[in-house]
Parts: C-alpha cells; sequence; structure tokens
C-alpha cells in the first residue's frame, strides 16, 4: 500500500494524501545500477551553408557603368560580372606616372650634382697623372656609395611595406587572440609605406571558417615581428651606407678646398682665372641623407603607380569560381563604396551544404571532430546524418556571459535540396557507451568538480563518491565508485522536496541552447519503494 501511495505522490497524486497515510518509518525509492547503453547527445540549431559560395564586392569606390549578370546566370571562374567607370581610376594612374617621373628627376639631378662636386675638385687644366687618378677614385667612391644608399633604401622600404602588410593580416585574422595574448596595440611599424588597395574582389567563403587557432595567429604575430627585425637591421645597413657616402663626398670637398687654395697660388692668366671663378660659384652638393630621400620618394611613386594600376584592373569585378549567381545586390550608376557589405554579387558553387552551430564554453570541450551528426532542417521531417568537421578555439559570441563557440558540420552526400541560410535542427553524439554500470541521471549529484550518488546499505543511504564515464539524459555511466546490483537512492519519501539554495545540482546538461539529450534503458528494474530499517 505505500509503494502505490508513493507512485502517486511522484506523480502529482499529492503530499497530503501521503503524509496520511505513510508510517513513521523512513523509506526510500530506489533502483538497482546494472548494465545498459549509454547514449550522450548534444542537442541544438544551425544554419545551412553551401560549402563552395563567394560573395564579392567592387575593392575600389566608384561609380557602376554596367552589370552583366542577373540572379541564376550560370557563371565561370573570371567571367566579368560587372564594371566601374574608370574615368577617374585612369587620372590616378596618369598623376602617378607624373609623380613618379619627376621622384627620378629628382634623384638623377642630386647624384649628378655630387659626381659634378668631385669632378671640380681637379682642376681642369691639370695634366698630372695623379690629380687624374685622384678624380678618378673620387668618382668611383661616391658612385659606388650612391649605388649602396639606394640599395640600402630600397631594402628597407619593401620591408616596411612586408611588415605592413603582415601586421594588417594579423591584426584582421586574429583581433580576438591579439586580445587574449595581451598585445591590445600590436607593434608599430616604423616608417609610412604606401596605401595599396588589394584588386582582387572580396571573397568569402560560405560558411565563415572558424576562427583560426592561437598557434595560427601567434605565427602571423611572429612574422610582423621578423619583419620588424629586417627591417631594422636593414635601416642600420642604410645608415652604414649613408656614413660611407658622406665620407666620400666629404673627401671631394676636402679636394676642392686644396685645390682652390692651389689655384689661389697659380700665376694670374686665362685659365686659372676662369678655374677660380668656376669653384667661387659653386653650391654644397646633396647629401648622402638627400640622395636616400630621393630613392625613398621613388620607390614610394612607384608603389603607388603599382597601386592605382591594380586599382584600374580592379574595375572589372569578375567571379573567382564557377556557379550560379545566387544575389546582385549592383545596378548601372549605382555608387560602390569600396568592399561594400551591400554593393555585392553572390555567386553559389557546385557541391554539398554543412551546418554551423555554436556550442558554449561548458560543452565545447566534450565537442570534437569526427563526432557523427544528425541534421533535420526546418520543415522536414527527414533527418541527415553528417560529422563535426570543426570546432573553433575562439570565441565567437557571447550571450547572458556565457560564450559560444562555433563547430561545423559537413553532411552527407552534401545534403542536396537544401536552401542556404535556412535552420536545422543539430545533434551531436558526444559518446556511446555499453556500460555494466548505470544509474538514473537524476540519481547523480555533482559538487564543484565531485560526483556522487547515495546507496541503500543495510537500509541506510549512504554517500558515495563516483567517477562517471558517458552522461545520458537519463543514464548515466559510472565507471567508479559503485558496483553492478548496489541500490541508488533515488528520494527519501520522509524529507520535504529539496529548495533551490542547496550547494549540490544534478546533472541536468542544459545551457546555452544546447542541451545533451540520450536513450537508455535504466539500469537493473523499476524504481521501487521500501522501508527503513529492513
Amino acid at each position: 500500500m505505500v509503494i502505490g501511495i508513493v507512485v502517486l505522490v511522484l506523480l502529482g497524486g499529492g503530499a497530503a494524501a501521503f503524509a496520511a497515510t505513510r508510517s513513521d518509518d523512513p523509506s526510500y525509492r530506489t533502483t538497482t545500477a546494472g548494465p545498459a547503453r549509454v547514449t550522450s547527445v548534444l542537442n541544438g540549431m544551425g544554419t545551412v551553408q553551401p560549402v563552395s559560395q563567394a560573395t564579392v564586392s567592387f575593392p575600389v569606390s566608384g561609380q557602376v557603368a554596367s552589370v552583366s549578370v542577373k540572379q541564376g546566370d550560370q557563371v565561370t571562374s573570371g567571367q566579368a560580372l560587372a564594371q566601374l567607370n574608370t574615368t577617374t581610376l585612369q587620372g590616378q594612374v596618369s598623376s602617378a606616372q607624373s609623380t613618379l617621373a619627376n621622384a627620378q628627376a629628382k634623384l638623377a639631378s642630386d647624384q649628378n650634382s655630387q659626381t659634378t662636386a668631385a669632378q671640380s675638385s681637379t682642376p681642369s687644366s691639370s695634366s698630372g697623372g695623379g690629380s687624374s687618378s685622384k678624380l678618378t677614385q673620387l668618382l668611383k667612391s661616391i658612385s659606388a656609395g650612391q649605388n649602396a644608399v639606394r640599395g640600402a633604401q630600397q631594402k628597407v622600404d619593401a620591408d616596411l611595406q612586408l611588415a605592413g602588410a603582415a601586421l594588417k593580416q594579423a591584426q584582421a585574422t586574429c583581433p580576438d587572440v591579439i586580445k587574449q595574448l595581451g598585445t591590445g596595440n600590436p607593434p608599430t611599424i616604423t616608417g609610412t609605406p604606401p596605401t595599396s588597395t588589394d584588386p582582387t574582389p572580396t571573397t568569402t567563403s560560405a560558411p565563415p571558417a572558424p576562427p583560426v587557432d592561437v598557434t595560427t595567429c601567434t605565427d602571423l604575430l611572429q612574422q610582423v615581428q621578423d619583419a620588424q627585425a629586417k627591417t631594422a637591421a636593414d635601416e642600420k645597413a642604410l645608415s652604414t651606407a649613408e656614413a660611407s657616402l658622406s665620407t666620400a663626398l666629404g673627401q671631394a670637398a676636402t679636394a676642392v678646398q686644396q685645390s682652390g687654395s692651389s689655384a689661389a697660388k697659380t700665376p694670374s692668366g686665362s685659365t686659372g682665372g676662369n678655374q677660380g671663378g668656376s669653384r667661387g660659384g659653386s653650391s654644397t652638393p646633396p647629401s648622402a641623407d638627400q640622395i636616400a630621400a630621393d630613392q625613398a620618394s621613388v620607390d614610394a611613386a612607384n608603389a603607388q603607380l603599382a597601386a592605382n594600376q591594380q586599382n584600374l584592373a580592379a574595375a572589372s569585378l569578375v567571379s573567382p569560381i564557377d556557379g550560379t549567381v545566387a544575389q546582385v545586390d549592383l545596378a548601372a550608376g549605382q555608387n560602390a563604396s569600396a568592399n561594400s557589405a551591400t554593393a555585392k554579387i553572390v555567386i553559389v558553387g557546385p557541391g554539398g551544404n554543412q551546418v554551423t552551430t555554436a556550442v558554449n564554453d561548458n560543452q565545447v570541450g566534450q565537442v570534437k571532430p569526427g563526432q557523427p551528426a544528425t541534421i533535420t532542417p526546418d520543415g522536414s521531417g527527414k533527418p541527415l546524418t553528417g560529422k563535426v568537421v570543426a570546432v573553433g578555439a575562439l570565441a565567437s559570441t557571447t550571450s547572458g556571459g556565457s560564450a559560444s563557440f562555433p563547430v561545423t558540420i559537413s553532411l552527407d552526400n552534401g545534403g542536396p535540396g537544401l536552401f542556404a541560410g535556412s535552420t536545422a535542427a543539430v545533434a551531436i553524439t558526444l559518446g556511446t557507451a555499453q556500460a555494466a554500470v548505470t544509474v538514473p541521471t537524476s540519481a547523480v549529484h555533482t559538487l564543484g568538480a565531485t560526483s556522487f550518488v547515495t546507496a541503500l546499505v543495510d537500509g541506510k543511504p549512504a554517500s558515495k563518491r563516483v567517477t562517471l564515464g558517458v552522461v545520458g539524459a537519463t543514464v548515466t555511466q559510472v565507471t567508479g565508485g559503485l558496483d553492478a546490483g548496489d541500490e541508488v537512492v533515488l528520494a527519501d519519501l520522509s524529507q520535504p522536496l529539496p529548495s533551490s539554495t542547496t550547494g549540490a545540482r544534478g546533472l541536468t546538461g542544459g545551457g546555452a541552447g544546447f542541451r545533451p539529450g540520450g536513450a537508455g534503458g535504466a539500469g537493473g528494474g523499476a524504481a521501487t519503494g521500501g522501508r527503513g530499517g529492513r
């Protein structure tokens, strides 16, 4: 009779009816630990995305001159999709060409001035072999110094561009890692390399790739540091080259002064007078630093010309893949900004689909590539099979203070017939075991990192620490601390319902929209009620 009343209470029959008929002896609802198959499943929602998809937009700003495709058109890789008006872009190329020509002329003029100053160090009327040899040596030293300065400056300019590109890639690819590594503000690249717009249309695969892991980002940051170190070394070499050229120019200046003194002692005559007048009107030649600055201007102008030419080429938007035009958000006459997120064309390539979802930080450690998954698209009762192929190492979103991590699931046979952007129910199988000892999941409680169950020993409840294996929604595997056949207490029927302030908690497995599900018969027989002290 007591057992019947207990069942009535647990099924909502009312505590008052039980209290009126129970005996004063404590009684417990128990079950027997025993073998069962346990499956742990993580359930949630995901988004269907094609494996191959490209979203392209103009990398430069301008007015759209024409659009040559429409939704549903089949396109091939390299096929033109749209064209910008090129009047402004062509003007920028012409302007850059003019700037380069002026910079090259300035460099040539300054180098020639240095050479001319050296040539004036020896009287033109001198027929002595010593003076001629000295002039030749000075000219060789200055020419070698000029070449060394120009070459060193070119290396520094190239280093600055590479270092700037590496820093830009690291900042764009790994902003979260940069913050997590505490680098907040990455190392600043010295110098001001010319800006260059990537001529290749912006292309993004769908779904977006999971965030790169910490190792990849650390490698990118190391590339930045390596580029900076090379820049510093080449800047040192530039300083050395400038010093050598300055020495050669100084020797030439000394020779000029000495030759001037000699000329002052020469008997007056037409030749001496002309030479003296020529030297009296000479000016200080450009310095080694000026040659380096001239070369830097040439390098900057060259880079800007290349960038402007690339921008002109980028005025033609082409498809990066074979596929079908899925979306066209461009029209003739429209003003498109560079790398616009709205003025774009979307191409879906051939191939299958995959599903992206998110798992909270409490459960992401259980998800591994290769785990099987079941996908049920909205509006379809037919589940599809797949497997986990990627688990993001960095949090992509936070909700209610709980971080979420991206998980990508590939679909067997590509998941034909699915629509990009549609939602689907996701069930990831975390683990399966044919366990020798299992208990109902509700019987397991945790306190910190410790799990325990209450067993009935000699008719009295006793707390036992247990080690868990696979945790299912209804049944949990016990790998240590409990034997098959042990009686496990599910409830003390003489006690009031537990309050929500208790320190221990059961294995609910919920969180962040993802909850574990599972199947498996309860170990042993059905739950029973019994008296204590038997």
